[in-house]
């Protein structure tokens, strides 16, 4: 059974604050202006990421994502810390207990 079955996790994480954080981090790095860009003077962000994370140092996502094959984009957006803690926390979640059909 995993955390994310009801199950507490390692470390007296709930499964409850697994999906929270899951919900959060989707929101937090999506939309048009996402909160993870970096603002102000020096360019700071409010991600606890991006210190390790490529995404702002590479160029405009919006504008790279025009000239690269869909792979490519693949691959650099793999590579955001956020990305791979997404994969860890499974997109297929719905609610604690509850996935979509595959």
């Amino acid at each position: 059974m995993t955390a994310l079955d009801g199950e507490s996790a390692g470390g007296g994480v709930s499964p409850e604050e697994v999906l929270t954080l899951w919900r959060a981090l989707l929101r937090f790095r999506s939309g048009g202006r996402p909160a993870c860009a970096p603002r102000g003077k020096p360019r700071k962000s409010e991600c606890p990421l991006y210190v390790g994370c490529p995404r702002w140092r590479d160029g405009n996502d919006k504008e790279l994502i025009l000239y690269e094959d869909f792979d490519a984009t693949e691959r650099r957006r793999a590579s955001w810390p956020c990305s791979r803690l997404l994969d860890v926390l499974d997109a297929r979640v719905n609610w604690v207990g509850q996935r979509e059909a595959p």
